[in-house]
């Protein structure tokens, strides 16, 4: 799992990118919150640990499966084995597995309708590819003019888009009458500098988060070191901006 059960299963059903369990906040808060907040922390806790017993289980019976297939196929023979009792309590397991799932996002979207996902109005996250969390989060801090948005690529998205290193920042994002606008720099001091690149518009912000990703992805290819977006086919611009 690359972000905490928890977080993951909001995220893939509600498209909410979180870092932590934000309602713990809310857990001590004293107004009618306090009870939503602290059934959700509950139901989290519930989730995680059946996701994790869930999680050795399957393993269990994928190895077991393993053994099962080496024996039939090399000695064909059996191995000796639990596989209907594995199975009938992963059965179980799944079952569970789901109800929490419900539970919990019930809940969240309940504790939502109240309260923000982040606390600072001038930071927040955002999932880099909308409802999958595999392909990573991107923190947005507004600049000092609040009308940009610093990218900061955590390290699943760094993962995910080939970057070497643990990701950090990759440029700034804005929006424009003709879109998202990205513009690439690691380091904020060449913002206005020759070093920064100006990307094509993109049609959302989680768009130009991407560009900016795959951006960085091509400056470490030996093909694209060097090269500037105007050094690029039109394809190779619609690429970055998919």
């Amino acid at each position: 799992m690359l972000y905490d059960p928890a977080l993951a299963a909001i995220a893939t059903a509600t498209n909410d990118a979180l870092i932590e369990h934000v309602w713990n906040y809310d857990t001590l808060a004293g107004d009618p919150i306090t009870d939503i907040a602290a059934a959700l922390a509950e139901a989290a806790a519930e989730f995680i640990a059946v996701s994790d017993e869930l999680g050795r289980a399957l393993t269990t019976v994928a190895d077991t499966c393993r053994r099962h297939l080496a024996t039939v196929a090399d000695h064909a023979t059996v191995y000796p084995h639990t596989l209907p009792a594995d199975i009938t309590g992963l059965h179980q397991l799944l079952e569970a597995y789901g109800q929490r799932r419900e539970t919990l996002i019930t809940l969240y979207r309940l504790w939502r309708r109240h309260r923000p996902t982040s606390r600072d109005l001038r930071r927040h996250h955002l999932l880099v590819r909308p409802y999958d969390p595999t392909h990573g989060i991107a923190t947005l801090a507004a600049d000092e003019t609040g009308l940009a948005w610093f990218v900061i690529a955590d390290p699943v998205a760094a993962t995910a888009y080939g970057l070497t290193g643990p990701g950090g920042m990759v440029g700034t994002i804005w929006s424009s009458r003709d879109g998202w606008q990205a513009t690439a720099f690691t380091d904020p001091a060449h913002r206005n500098t020759p070093r920064a690149c100006q990307l094509p518009p993109a049609a959302t912000e989680d768009a130009a988060c991407r560009a900016l990703l795959r951006w960085w992805a091509l400056q470490q290819t030996p093909d694209g070191s060097g090269r500037t977006p105007a050094d690029l086919s039109p394809d190779e611009l619609a690429a970055l901006t998919a």
